[in-house]
């Protein structure tokens, strides 16, 4: 749902363990590069070819695309050298994040003003959504052996169905290659930080080996604050045939945070939640040439995502009302999707299909009774592509069928065309159509499903114009209108209450970007997104006015640096902690915060490096979500043998 509802406190109990809910799953991509792209492309490509797969699910250069689309680079994340995926999402434009607190908490992510269900996150190109909720939550998941993150902003169901409505993330995992080589870090900070991770990666018998290991842990800044995960991720290349592939990627992730809770409402002092996840994926990629040019490339693959969330909340001895709440969540996400492209010297036809088994159970105990549930759905689906070329005009239709065993079939298009002008700037425009299918929760949940609920639904409209700088940099500004229909919220049916197909709503807005090099080994990345929405139920919860982020990146000799800006707008927002129920603000606008991070780091020898994270530089005292006290002043120090 577009607004984030409210229930009577008797109902918490029962929710708790849907409030942490996320899954990871994985693809990517050894797929076959276009004509248009040269060979050595492929793993570290030029400013001026660089390769996205997101927005077509084909192997294509910026200019070959229509879609609004952002890279956040190797080089970004290195940089940056993040604990968490979070700093390295916030680089894209229009996308906005909000944690309940520090580190480890959930993390939901806002794009384009959509609700954080409305967004689809894929690992390697394998839907990562949870099925309980249909949320994605970032704030447990590590950076290791990322190789870059492409942002794909509008709606995308024609290509990838369901949840696609505020656009796509994509997180591609690095590949293998040259001799193998293995390295490690180790780092020590404030709130007793410490992070230990180890790497591999170079060929390995016949294939390719990407691997790395981490181990996080952190105190926190109050009491029950404190965090530790355990993650490792893995892939593997395997050539077939000159012209066939096999890969295999994975990732698991084994957590544990603190829950105290929103201050303003209520610490907990011994709540704590254990999310875990494994995930992996097995692709087949195939080639038939002609010479040397790629006449029809095919893919299919098979994914599994398998997560379980324990939350526990003993009684709270001496609280006004004593309280406990045991639960066990658990969902997964079983794919089969196949695709094949034909391509020609002016268009490149895809045609594919995907079926995909989605499931959750869910066993609750508390001071209020027990709850139960085991529900699962299945999903079958067609969609074709076109990429038409045709001089200096780019037109790229789709369309979609999917077919869900709970709430029927839906079609989604799109239309997204691009015309190259002069001074080689180009003019975009498209026009699409999504949607967002219930969550289990909200079709099955004890009490609260509806399994009569429709899908969430929109239209989008956007036109941008973008075009080269000076030194290969590239600027881009983009307007954008997306309308809901159909959105489910919170009805109340007597004493109860039930989800129901209940909102409409609005979004529109304006994105700013540029890359630009200042000069040699000096590089200034800067987005900007305006953001208004609108809704039928009132304002909506968490969206910024404005989303800004700039990184000033430098590399002289044997010294590096990441000077990195994160500023959001004031944004309507409630702690639900108001009077009568509590000393809180309850619902209002809540300002906005400015923040500032440096990473500075030193070349020892050729494969060791030293350096120093700063985070919150300034000591800003903000929150993104009300209630939730964000991180203060942190530091880290590390050192590093590189393994790539």
């Amino acid at each position: 749902m577009l607004s984030i509802r409210h229930n009577a406190r008797k109902y918490l109990p029962f929710a708790s363990p849907f409030l942490y809910c996320a899954v990871a799953s994985a693809q990517d991509a050894p797929a076959p590069v276009p004509a248009s792209v040269p060979a050595s492309s492929t793993e570290e490509p030029e400013r001026e070819v660089e390769i996205v797969v997101t927005p077509t699910r084909t192997r294509r250069t910026l200019s070959e695309t229509a879609s609004s689309v952002t890279v956040i680079s190797r080089r970004q994340i290195e940089e940056k050298k993040p604990l968490d995926v979070i700093d390295i999402l916030r680089l894209a434009p229009g996308l906005s994040i909000a944690q309940n607190g520090t580190r480890g908490q959930v993390a939901s992510i806002f794009l384009r003003g959509a609700n954080s269900n409305q967004t689809l996150v894929l690992i390697d190109g394998v839907r990562a959504n949870s099925p309980s909720d249909e949320r994605f939550d970032v704030g447990n998941l590590a950076p290791e052996n990322i190789e870059r993150v492409e942002v794909l902003r509008g709606p995308q169901s024609a290509l990838y169905g369901a949840d696609a409505i505020g656009g796509v993330v994509n997180i591609i995992t690095r590949r293998g290659s040259g001799p193998l080589r293995t390295g490690g870090a180790l780092e020590f900070g404030s709130q007793s930080t410490n992070r230990q991770v180890v790497t591999a990666r170079g060929d390995v018998g016949r294939g390719s080996l990407s691997f790395a290991a981490s181990r996080t842990a952190t105190s926190g800044f109050f009491a029950n604050d404190d965090y530790r995960n355990n993650a490792a991720s893995l892939r593997y290349d395997r050539p077939l045939s000159p012209n066939s592939s096999l890969t295999f990627s994975g990732r698991a992730e084994d957590g544990e945070v603190g829950a105290p809770g929103q201050q303003v409402l209520s610490f907990d002092p011994n709540a704590r939640s254990k999310p875990q996840l494994f995930n992996g994926t097995l692709q087949f990629l195939n080639q038939a040439r002609s010479g040397e040019r790629v006449r029809r490339s095919d893919r299919a693959s098979l994914g599994i995502t398998h997560r379980s969330l324990r939350f526990d909340d003993p009684l709270n001895p001496g609280a006004a009302f004593p309280s406990f709440t045991n639960s066990t969540l658990r969902d997964q996400v079983l794919v089969a999707d196949a695709q094949t492209t034909f391509e020609g010297t002016r268009q490149a036809l895809s045609l594919g299909g995907e079926l995909r088994r989605e499931g959750a159970n869910g066993d609750t105990r508390s001071t209020y009774g027990p709850s139960r549930f085991d529900r699962s759905t299945t999903t079958s689906a067609l969609w074709a592509q076109d990429e038409l070329r045709a001089g200096k005009l780019l037109l790229i239709p789709g369309v979609r069928y999917e077919n869900n065993s709970q709430y029927g079939g839906q079609v989604s298009g799109r239309l997204a065309t691009a015309y190259e002008l002069r001074d080689r700037s180009r003019l975009k425009a498209s026009a699409a159509t999504g949607f967002r299918a219930p969550s289990i929760n909200e079709l099955y949940f004890p009490n609260y499903g509806n399994p009569s609920l429709n899908p969430e639904k929109s239209t989008g409209y956007e036109l941008g114009y973008e075009r080269p700088t000076s030194r290969g940099g590239r600027a881009e500004l983009t307007a954008f209108s997306t309308r809901y229909r159909d959105l489910i919220g919170t009805r109340q049916v007597g004493q109860s209450f039930s989800a129901a197909n209940i909102n409409r709503a609005r979004v529109n807005g304006v994105e700013l970007s540029l890359s630009q090099p200042l000069a040699r080994g000096v590089d200034f990345i800067v987005n900007h997104a305006f953001i208004n929405t609108s809704s039928s139920s009132g304002q909506l919860l968490r969206r910024p006015r404005f989303v800004s982020t700039a990184d000033l990146l430098l590399r002289h000799d044997k010294i590096h640096a990441d000077l990195g800006l994160v500023a959001q707008g004031r944004r309507f927002d409630n702690d639900f902690a108001g009077p009568p129920f509590g000393n809180g603000r309850g619902a209002g606008v809540y300002g906005g915060f400015t923040r500032f991070d440096l990473t500075l780091g030193y070349q020892v020898q050729p494969a060791l490096e030293a350096y120093v994270r700063l985070g919150n530089l300034l000591n800003r005292r903000y929150e993104e979500a009300a209630g939730y006290p964000s991180q203060k002043f942190n530091f880290v120090i590390g050192l590093q043998s590189r393994a790539f």
